[in-house]
């Protein structure tokens, strides 16, 4: 779905200048290409919390095999070249809903998080020349291997996560003027934003090359989920996990001090304070 998603955007839905006035209610059909895709990761996350959070009757144990799945769903992403999914689902299970769930993620598998954090770390690091320079590796791939099935069926595609050419159009467009001089048209400007789009285009015939078949079973479950608000995700965390903060007096790790006048400084013991988080409120 994220693919075809992407072979149908316009890039020029992306450029700061639209993007930007997606909240005006007078410009709600502004960018159309831009707003499916971005409703289509909203909905992927969805999936995510819900599976996470949706079922009360479930134990900690329980949440962390669905985190792990989560995981393994992630790390098929990155080996398909599906960035736009692999980013969606690091960014679900970063949400605070999920990353406050301390009994749950306690439970992961050493295994799991580690690939987690692997992950964390490299999505971090992906760039739009990382991106473009695998588009076209894969296109001489292609080209290359026309001939040969074989070949072609261990092809890498690549389908890109937005949010790393908004970042860079939003930036372009609030640093840099459509106009210098007085009416003279920003050069620079305008041709940094059109090698955005060629970027986008290279990448978009990447995505023309994706192969892989939908699942009817999973996209008709997939349709079907429920959204979560984020007050509800966060109410339903909260109700599963309730936090608590044990305020502790100042003990010493090693040895009890002194102060000058001899007298111990240890502070008296007291019973701990514990603190229950209050669901946030619900409109």
């Amino acid at each position: 779905m994220a693919a075809e998603l992407f072979k149908t955007l316009v890039p020029a839905h992306c450029l700061g200048s639209i993007w930007s006035e997606r909240d005006n209610r007078e410009r709600e059909s502004l960018a159309p290409t831009v707003r499916d895709t971005v409703m289509h990761d909203n909905t992927v996350a969805n999936c995510i919390l819900v599976t996470c959070l949706g079922d009360v009757s479930m134990t900690a144990q329980d949440r962390a095999r669905v985190v792990e799945l989560w995981i393994r769903v992630a790390e098929e992403c990155r080996g398909l070249g599906n960035f736009c999914s692999l980013h969606t689902i690091l960014s679900a299970l970063q949400s605070p809903a999920i990353a406050r769930l301390q009994d749950t993620l306690g439970q992961v598998s050493r295994e799991s998080s580690r690939t987690w954090k692997k992950w964390v770390r490299r999505e971090k690091r992906v760039s739009r020349e990382l991106l473009v320079q695998e588009a076209t590796s894969v296109l001489k791939t292609a080209e290359r291997a026309c001939q040969g099935a074989q070949e072609r069926q261990r092809q890498q595609d690549v389908v890109p996560s937005l949010v790393t050419f908004f970042c860079s159009l939003e930036l372009l467009d609030a640093t840099m003027e459509d106009y210098v001089e007085g009416n003279v048209l920003n050069c620079r400007k305008w041709n940094e934003q059109f090698k955005l789009m060629e970027e986008i285009e290279l990448l978009q015939e990447t995505a023309n090359l994706y192969t892989v078949q939908p699942n009817e079973h999973f996209g008709a479950w997939f349709q079907a989920v429920e959204p979560l608000s984020k007050e509800e995700s966060c109410s339903l965390s909260c109700q599963l996990e309730p936090r608590y903060h044990w305020v502790r007096k100042i003990r010493f790790f090693f040895k009890h001090k002194k102060n000058r006048s001899g007298q111990n400084t240890r502070p008296p013991t007291k019973g701990p304070v514990v603190v229950v988080d209050d669901p946030p409120e619900t409109s």
